[in-house]
């Protein structure tokens, strides 16, 4: 195991109120011609443009056709089509059931069941597949947009199945964020997200909806008359930005951008002499399940010293380190900027060394919590916001809203839905990489 990079897995396990996707009725295309997308990009399983590699030869997508009917056992429920995803020649029939907010598809082979599809009306539970038809071969698409407080994570798998099981052949996906303004803010590429929703859009075109139980984008399809991922969002924004037809996706998303820089107004920092803190505070960083965590006591002055810990069987994983903030600035009333000045390893031993003492076998380790996104401990100059109890984050402009990478590390987490909700402890948050210090209490 790399030192630098030993982790137990983050808990990245959130709170299924959290996460805004809505739930919507299930649309069942009639005919593999209904509904496709009128984009222009068209792509095959090569990523080319309209094309497919078939034996070594460049061919032109065309469309399917109709698969034999399937003599070992029923024909699909009305308004699904028959498949041939396992790619052996042998039809599948469809079959869809639905029990409260919950949804099954069944793909069954001669009577037998080989795989099933789930999705759900419950927020965070939601599924949208397609059937889609590439150079004669059916297979899936699974579209999976999520977003939460402006941050955005859109992932697409297309797939066959290999004796009933998954077999991806290509993938994309794409996060960004939207809280332009926000000191947490990380990325916003126009070019990289309308090419992702293009090449999304070429596969849409040759698709045809099997189920979709989110809300929002099931509007969006029947608005533009097509299979078709418009990024409806944007047409939420009435008096800040409005889309200019006539420009590509590209184009508009420039346009959002620099639209709602301009919108959101961002703190102005007020410096300070010392941190909000009366006394020293202790705060923890742990994933809430295992062994690991890291332990720092935070001192008004900005002084910080602390120690990370894991076990693995008869391993003993440790790091001690010392250091100091600076720069105070206080933002709002509940969010202050500092600035890492000092980080010193106080172990004893060189990061990877093993030694034995008192029986016990020791791993020298980094400062997990204090290390940027390559695992190496950060260097002077790296930015932390650090959160008082009052800190609230249930609209645009509050401390924590948008910074869902932060406070998902938060044992205590729940939602922010009025005023009223406050994050009751002191957070510190590592702004490379997102990872968060809570404090026990207020």
């Amino acid at each position: 195991k790399h030192v630098l990079h030993y982790k137990k897995p983050a808990l990245w396990v959130i709170n299924l109120a959290l996460i805004t996707v809505l739930a919507a009725g299930t649309a069942l295309a009639t005919d593999r011609g209904a509904k496709m997308a009128g984009g222009s990009g068209r792509i095959g399983l090569d990523g080319q443009n309209g094309q497919h590699e078939h034996n070594g030869q460049s061919q032109s997508l065309r469309p399917s056709t109709p698969a034999p009917s399937n003599a070992g056992g029923p024909p699909s429920e009305k308004g699904l089509p028959e498949t041939d995803v396992n790619h052996n020649g042998i039809p599948e029939t469809l079959r869809l059931s639905e029990t409260g907010n919950e949804l099954s598809l069944d793909f069954q082979e001669n009577g037998t069941k080989i795989w099933s599809a789930w999705g759900s009306r419950a927020p965070s539970e939601w599924n949208a597949l397609f059937l889609c038809t590439l150079d004669g071969e059916d297979y899936l698409l699974r579209y999976r947009p999520t977003m939460y407080q402006g941050n955005f994570s859109y992932r697409y798998e297309l797939f066959f199945l290999k004796d009933g099981v998954e077999t991806t052949v290509q993938q994309k996906n794409i996060s960004f964020d939207t809280n332009f303004s926000a000191p947490f803010h990380r990325t916003f590429d126009p070019i990289a997200i309308s090419a992702f929703v293009e090449e999304l859009n070429g596969l849409l075109a040759h698709s045809v909806q099997l189920f979709n139980t989110h809300s929002d984008l099931q509007t969006a399809f029947d608005q533009a008359g097509t299979l078709t991922e418009t990024l409806w969002w944007l047409d939420d924004f009435k008096g800040i930005f409005t889309r200019d037809p006539s420009k590509s996706m590209s184009e508009n998303l420039q346009d959002f951008q620099a639209a709602m820089t301009r919108a959101q107004t961002p703190a102005v920092p007020v410096k300070t002499d010392s941190l909000p803190l009366n006394h020293p505070v202790e705060m923890e960083f742990l994933s809430g399940a295992g062994a690991w965590r890291t332990t720092l006591t935070l001192s008004p002055d900005g002084s910080f010293a602390g120690e990370y810990t894991d076990s693995d069987a008869d391993v003993q994983y440790i790091c001690r380190f010392h250091g100091s903030f600076g720069d105070f600035a206080r933002l709002t009333d509940a969010s202050w900027s500092l600035t890492l000045k000092e980080l010193v390893l106080d172990t004893g031993h060189p990061l990877g060394e093993e030694w034995r003492e008192n029986g016990i076998r020791y791993i020298s380790s980094g400062p997990y919590g204090l290390d940027g996104p390559d695992g190496a401990p950060l260097e002077p100059g790296s930015a932390f916001l650090l959160y008082t109890p009052e800190a609230t984050g249930y609209a645009p402009g509050t401390e924590l809203y948008g910074a869902l990478p932060f406070w998902t590390w938060w044992p205590g987490r729940r939602q922010f839905i009025d005023a009223g909700d406050q994050l009751g402890c002191y957070g510190l948050h590592n702004l490379a990489t997102g990872y968060g210090f809570f404090s026990p209490d207020a």
